[in-house]
């Protein structure tokens, strides 16, 4: 089988080539266990749901916040796709990014362009959209304390079932039909 990759290397062209093969790998792997898979795409449609419950508050505080800060996430933290995030979209059968985040040691995202993320939000990674940064809960404090409640909650929520996706997916193709 091949391996799986999800850190960065360091030549492009290779970073690209491996995240194909993981991408292939993980699509081969749903494919060959799909009668098993109902727990884990269940919770991946819950996971689906939570998340679209939480993205239009996600993008007002994008709105407010990103565009004046003077040190964007997306130009200096190092973050990836995780294979709950390519787990994730392959159960609600979603478009794959042709490759991982960052281009480089030193580069921005390479989904990012001068309007923002160019993602899909429902197909960007979790920790991009789990990361609040301190001007975005400056926000949020003001929009007031349920809201902030409600959104760490959901928040909260979508992690414990991003790990239990995984979970029910690694017991789905575990198991092996003895006779």
């Amino acid at each position: 089988m091949t391996p799986l990759h999800f850190f960065p290397t360091s030549k492009q062209s290779e970073k690209d080539a491996r995240w194909q093969a993981t991408n292939l790998a993980v699509k081969k792997l749903i494919y060959l266990n799909q009668d098993k898979l109902s727990k884990a795409m269940a919770i991946a449609d819950a996971i689906c749901r939570q998340l679209k419950s939480i993205f239009p508050l996600l993008d007002e505080l994008v709105r407010v916040a990103c565009p004046w800060c003077p040190e964007q996430c997306c130009i200096v933290n190092k973050v990836w796709i995780d294979f709950q995030d390519l787990l994730f979209w392959h159960l609600i059968d979603q478009p794959i990014p042709v490759g991982q985040l960052n281009c480089g040691d030193k580069a921005a995202c390479r989904y990012l362009n001068h309007r923002g993320c160019i993602l899909p939000r429902l197909i960007r990674p979790w920790a991009c959209t789990l990361y609040v940064c301190a001007t975005q809960n400056k926000c949020l404090a003001k929009i007031g304390p349920l809201v902030e409640k409600q959104l760490k909650t959901t928040i909260q929520l979508i992690k414990d079932q991003r790990i239990d996706m995984e979970t029910e997916f690694i017991k789905a193709i575990s198991k092996t039909n003895v006779t």
